[in-house]
């Protein structure tokens, strides 16, 4: 236990504490700060009223910063439960894109391989036209009529390829974008 000589409106006293001696001193000060503002504001008051003025004072303020700690510390908390929130928020938002994504990639191939077929048929239906082509004018029409189907729609399964993998890569963004925001929130959760 430390053992302080301090002043206090005047007078030493000797106090002893469990504290070091620069914050007993510390207090004292403080004391004695304040026990000088009620002298100056009321000249009047005995010492004895004087030191009770001061300890009411003092007390008022210690509630008062108790009553913001205990404030602060609701909002911690409420601070903490919004964020989990948050995070599995994130993480369900994150599953969504990722399978929206999953889903994009198994669209986009299946687009590819029609348009792979589509080319094959393509190339057939040349071959056979080479070879009906000695056969009559209306096969010939017809197999240009096929022709221009099949390239038609190949046009239309690569434009249907290229909204797809727009439609990947955005889902991509997303779910880069959505992981930093991620990893940013519990970092800002674990300080």
């Amino acid at each position: 236990m430390n053992k302080v000589t301090v002043k206090i409106d005047g007078v030493e006293y000797t106090v002893a504490g469990e504290k070091n001696e620069a914050e007993i001193v510390k207090v004292a000060k403080f004391i004695d700060g304040e026990l000088i503002k009620i002298n100056k504001a009321a000249p009047s008051l005995s010492k004895i009223n004087a030191a009770i003025l001061t300890s009411v004072n003092i007390a008022d303020q210690l509630f008062d910063a108790k009553e913001k700690i205990e404030e602060l510390n609701n909002k911690i908390e409420e601070m903490k439960n919004t964020s989990t929130n948050k995070d599995e928020s994130i993480e369900k938002e994150f599953d969504k894109v990722l399978a929206k994504l999953a889903e994009s990639d198994a669209s986009n191939n299946k687009l590819n391989q029609e348009i792979l077929d589509l080319r094959k048929q393509l190339i057939e239906k040349d071959h056979m036209l080479a070879e009906e082509s000695t056969d009559g004018q209306g096969l010939e029409e017809n197999s240009r009529k096929k022709i221009s189907n099949l390239e038609n729609k190949i046009k239309e399964m690569e434009s249907k390829v290229a909204v797809a993998e727009a439609m990947a890569s955005e889902f991509q963004n997303k779910a880069y974008n959505i992981q930093l925001n991620y990893e940013a929130l519990k970092n800002s959760i674990n300080k």
